[in-house]
């Protein structure tokens, strides 16, 4: 079972479900998390266990995980996710409550809120 995020910035960008990890169906070939799409300038839904990743609305291969240390601005101690990838892709993926760069402004003021989970 996977969750569910919101994305919000000061800017105006706002999305109001994107999946995390995947579901009891798919999660040995599937395990979306937040991505930023430098070609769409927005955040994507990508799928981590595909190779090449790839944005899902332009097939940019310029995409970045969120949880990479040049797209956080402020790291916060509460985690609103937490997917373990540690045998998949030799890490965990964690968001926080902190603060993000944002594709559409540029700013460190996207951040992520937990909706719920899903199948």
């Amino acid at each position: 079972m996977g969750s569910m995020v919101s994305v919000k910035c000061e800017c105006g960008l706002q999305i109001d479900r994107l999946l995390i990890g995947g579901g009891m169906r798919n999660h040995i070939t599937t395990c979306y998390f937040p991505c930023e799409c430098k070609n769409c300038r927005n955040v994507v839904q990508a799928n981590l266990l595909s190779s090449p990743l790839a944005c899902p609305t332009c097939r940019s291969p310029d995409v970045l995980p969120y949880d990479q240390p040049e797209l956080i601005g402020v790291k916060r101690e509460v985690e609103i996710v937490k997917w373990s990838m540690k045998d998949e892709l030799g890490r965990d993926l964690v968001l926080t409550d902190g603060l993000y760069k944002c594709p559409k402004c540029g700013n460190m003021t996207l951040r992520f809120f937990p909706t719920g989970l899903w199948d």
